[in-house]
Order: C-alpha cells, then structure tokens, then sequence
C-alpha cells in the first residue's frame, strides 16, 4: 500500500485557468458593455460580480485540489475526489492500457506533467479514465513503474498457471522489468517546414483572418477599403503582385510557427508493445498507443505531397481519449517520404504486408468517375454563370479541374487480398491507402446502383473501428466480380476454410 498523495499545488492554479477560459466570452463582454465612465455605485456592480466570480472559482480550484488524492493500494490505483460529495474510482492495474503525459505552459518551469489514464473502457468514450492535473515527472515515472511490473507479474501469473515446467516468476520479472525504447523515428526541421507548406495550412491562415474581420464588419469602414484598393489596382500589377506575396508569405510564415508549435522534436519510440508518440514545444505531450488497439494502417498523400513522394500514416485506433482535442487522427508519421513507410511500419507490425500491387478498376469505369463528377460541377456552374453574369463564368474553369480529379480517381482505385488481410486504395481528393486485417473488419459492403449494374460494376466499402465510431473506406466501380470475390474471403465460412488449410506449427 502505498500513501495517500495529493497532486501538485499549481493544479489550483490550472483549474482557475481552466474555469476562466471557458467563461472568458461573457467576461468580455461584461467589460466592453462596461468601459464607458463610472457615474453611480450600480455602474461599478458588473465589474464587482466579475470581482467575486474570480474569487469563487480560485477558492474551489483549492477546494478541488485539497479533496483530490491518490494512491496505490491492492493492485489497483484508486483515487478520491469531489467538491462536495466525496467520490471514490478503483481502477485495476490490469485494466490500465496506458499512461499519456503532456508537459504545459505551467507545467515545464517546474518539471511537471499531467497524466491521463487510459483503460480498456475508454475506447468507448472521447474522455480519459482518469486525470492526474499535475504530478512531479519522478512520481510519473514511479507510478508507469510500478502499474507496469505489476501487469507483467499477472501475466507471468496467468501464464505460470497455464504452462508447467515454466520458469520462476522473480527470474523472469528480472528480465522483464527494463522496458527498452526504441526511437523509429525523429521529425527534422526540414519536414517541419515541407508539412507546413503542403498542408495548406497557410489558407487555413488566410480564411481565420477573413472570418475574424467578419465578426467586426460594422467597425470596417469597407468604402473607404475599397477606394484604397482601387487605388493600389490602378497603380499597377506589380503593386498587386507585391501585396498578395507579401499575404501569402505571411500566411505561410504563421503556418510554419504554427506546426513547429505543435510538432516540434516529434518522435516515434517503440517500447515493448506499446508506441510512444512524443510532440510539442510549449506544450510537450507524450501519447501511448498499445499496438493491440490498432484496427488499421491509413497512409495519406494530399494533391500537393503526392508528386514530391511524401505522405503521412494515421492510425486507425480503438482508442477513445488517446485521440487529441485538437486533431481527428492519431498521426503515426505526419510527413515521410512514402518509401521509408515500410521499414518502420514493419518493425510495429510485422504480421501486416505493406505491398501495393492492387487490382485496379476495370477501364470502362472512367466514364462513370467522370459523368457524375461533371455532373456535380455542372449543378453550381450553371447558376453561377447565369445569375453572376459575367464573373460567373470563371466558374468555367471547374471543368478542367475536374477531369483531372477524375482521371486520378480512376488511376487510385482499387483493392490488394491476401489470406487475412484486405488493402484498399481511393481517393476524394487525397490519395488513401488503408491497411486492414480480416479480424479488424467491422463491416464489408457490396454497393450496387442500378447504373453500375448496367456496367457490371459494383462499389466495395469497408469498416473498421475507429475511435467511439467507424472508418468506412470505400472503392468505386470495381468489377463486380471482384467485390463479390471479397466478400465470400470474409465470410465466416471461408476464413474457417483457410484457417483449416493452414499447417500446423
């Protein structure tokens, strides 16, 4: 057993943060409706009430802090909290999948980290099992320890009681209790900034600014705006040119802040079963992602990365709360060339083949990839061109645009069958490529319009578990008699079949 502890007193001041951010817009409006003079003792009573609202919710960060307290007792780690009523949550060892730390802005200054528990149960759910706030990065340590020999110790257990003529469970702890970390992979400044100008982050930039201006349109003096700008149109095209380098170089500049913000020193490490997933400057964050949850390999190549040879694999995970807030992926490797994927792929999981010899769709299904984008595009452009006459017309050029994502629809496509493992490829607008094994297989689908029967084609869609959730990938036009191929491997008649021809070990 070990003692009660209570986290980190600056935990008060995180929770204080935590309660104003999320109050912050009221607050601010509070203060505009407010700025003007103070005449009488009632115009003074807003910012009172702001006064005592700090005050209340510093005192029950405190609060929160001083009731919550954890400990080690009996194989499990129980914790007790609660403002008013107390409560208590017993998590087993054995149920704890991981630990995931990240290090914030009041965390680094006093070498501490916050830790989400991550258990089984929580692939249900986008919140973590449980939250330590703030603990030192040696109880951190101590405790991924001790919760690790300890589920090592009830596997030697199960297995000790399973197989006789097994060896002593303390020779084996002894071998067992270093966990070696393998680093896989390290992200370079370079690729930083390769991923930060092909992710279209700049336009993400741009848009941001549009919508913030918008949400002050009254305050814009536009006709004065636009006078200046006719002006600047007038003086010349190299002007122009000059001011819309400089928007997009900005742009771009803040794109590139903004991902060494978020993946600076990005590494990938292999730790037994486990990976461990390291980013971040102001805010360090450490993600562990059992290998056992991961239903599927997906790796993306955008318009822009695919003629370079770069991309980027996701997981598809079972995981709940493993899954950031700011993003809606786990990124295994946000940017690579695509042919060092395999050799690291390889090493995580290596009873998963990574060939890409697929079996395309037929010729004749060109046509359709292209009919009906046309016709999608040809919904917009006629009004366009009608009712904006004659700017309307640039929407013309959509067309060649078009073709051309047809004709790389139509060169994706297709699908890969081994024994156990289904591989497809597709794209909307990216190229993507997913890797699934029969057993992850949620769903399989046969889609079939009454215009694809007339041309002996049929859709392929697949499921697996994503998240709380599924990703379904699909696969347009392939030859009917492929989709029915793969839906008789997944049967459950055929994969006793293989099993059964399979020799044994």
């Amino acid at each position: 057993m070990s003692e009660e502890k209570r986290l980190h007193p600056i935990s008060t001041i995180i929770n204080f943060v935590k309660q104003l951010k999320d109050a912050i817009i009221p607050l601010v409006i509070i203060l505009f409706l407010n700025r003007g003079g103070q005449e009488s003792f009632l115009d003074y009573l807003p910012l009172i009430g702001i006064g005592f609202y700090l005050i209340i919710i510093l005192f029950l960060g405190v609060l929160k802090w001083w009731r919550f307290t954890y400990r080690l007792e009996e194989g499990e780690l129980r914790i007790e909290y609660g403002l008013f009523v107390k409560k208590k949550r017993y998590i087993p060892f054995e149920r704890i999948q991981s630990l995931n730390y990240s290090e914030g802005i009041l965390h680094r200054p006093l070498k501490l980290v916050k830790i989400k528990v991550e258990t089984a149960g929580s692939s249900s759910t986008a919140e973590s099992e449980a939250e330590l706030t703030a603990i030192t990065k040696e109880q951190a340590n101590e405790l991924n320890s001790i919760i690790s020999k300890a589920k090592k110790r009830i596997k030697e257990k199960n297995l000790e009681a399973a197989e006789d003529g097994m060896e002593s469970l303390e020779d084996s702890m002894e071998e067992t209790d270093l966990v070696e970390e393998k680093v896989l992979y390290k992200m370079s400044a370079k690729d930083l900034i390769v991923m930060a100008t092909t992710s279209g982050g700049a336009g993400v930039v741009i848009s941001g600014i549009l919508i913030f201006l918008s949400q002050f349109s009254e305050m814009i003096p536009y006709e004065t705006v636009m006078n200046e700008f006719t002006e600047v149109i007038e003086s010349g095209l190299l002007v122009v040119g000059i001011i819309l380098f400089a928007v997009l170089l900005f742009a771009w500049l803040v794109a590139v802040v903004l991902t060494f913000l978020r993946y600076a020193d990005f590494t990938v490490k292999l730790a037994d079963k486990d990976i461990i997933i390291t980013r971040g400057l102001l805010e360090k964050k450490q993600t562990t992602i059992p290998i056992n949850r991961i239903q599927g390999i997906r790796l993306n190549q955008n318009i822009l990365r695919e003629p370079l040879k770069f991309a980027s694999v996701t997981i598809e995970s079972a995981g709940g709360s493993v899954l950031e807030q700011d993003s809606n992926t786990i990124r295994l490797l946000p940017m690579i060339k695509a042919s060092e994927t395999t050799p690291i792929l390889n090493q995580i999981l290596p009873e998963y083949e990574w060939k890409t010899d697929f079996k395309r769709a037929p010729k004749r299904s060109i046509f359709r990839y292209m009919f009906w984008n046309l016709l999608t595009v040809t919904i917009a452009v006629v009004p366009l061109s009608y009712f904006l006459y004659p700017l309307g017309l640039w929407s013309l050029l959509l067309y060649p645009f078009v073709l051309g994502l047809s004709w790389m629809q139509y060169r994706s496509a297709g699908y890969r069958l081994s024994d156990d493992q289904l591989t497809v490829q597709f794209r909307v607008f990216d190229k993507q490529t997913v890797f699934m094994k029969r057993k992850r297989i949620q769903s399989l689908e046969l889609r079939e319009t009454w215009f694809q029967k007339r041309g002996r084609v049929a859709t392929l869609s697949a499921t697996i578990k994503s998240y709380v959730s599924g990703s379904e990938n699909s696969v347009r036009h392939l030859e009917v008699e492929d989709v029915e191929k793969v839906m008789e491997w997944y049967r459950p008649e055929s994969q006793q079949g293989i099993e059964k021809e399979q020799p044994a070990e």
